[in-house]
């Protein structure tokens, strides 16, 4: 069963993509449409930011391009801190493995008898 389109709706659709084309782009500059876009409601402004998150970001922030090689000093932690980092991981692997063994000892033993129900 074939289905008939009239030239009328065949020059309808085009039309309405170049439409919703349009608004759409007037969305995404401040030139040009964006202020119809706005009054229409299709299109928002951006919101000033909350106090706290102004507070909390610095006024420059550095950003590093993409694609450059920036190098910084890092300064480098001394070795004792590190064996002091090493020797609190090994305790709590000990601590942990403790607890995993005491946890497989309990959970072996075995289930209480069922309970039994009085004869009358």
């Amino acid at each position: 069963m074939p289905t008939e389109i009239s030239a009328k709706k065949l020059l309808l659709m085009p039309a309405a993509l170049v439409a919703i084309g349009t608004a759409l782009a007037g969305c995404g500059s401040d030139e040009g449409l964006k202020g119809a876009a706005e009054a229409a409601g299709l299109a928002t402004t951006p919101q000033q930011s909350k106090a706290f998150v102004r507070e909390a970001r610095p006024a420059d922030l550095e950003y590093v391009p993409v694609g450059s090689s920036v190098t910084r000093a890092a300064p480098r932690k001394p070795v004792e801190d590190y064996k002091k980092i090493e020797a609190t991981l090994e305790a709590k692997q000990k601590a942990n493995a403790a607890a995993g063994n005491t946890a497989k000892t309990l959970g072996s033993t075995p289930p209480p008898a069922p309970a039994k129900i009085p004869q009358n």
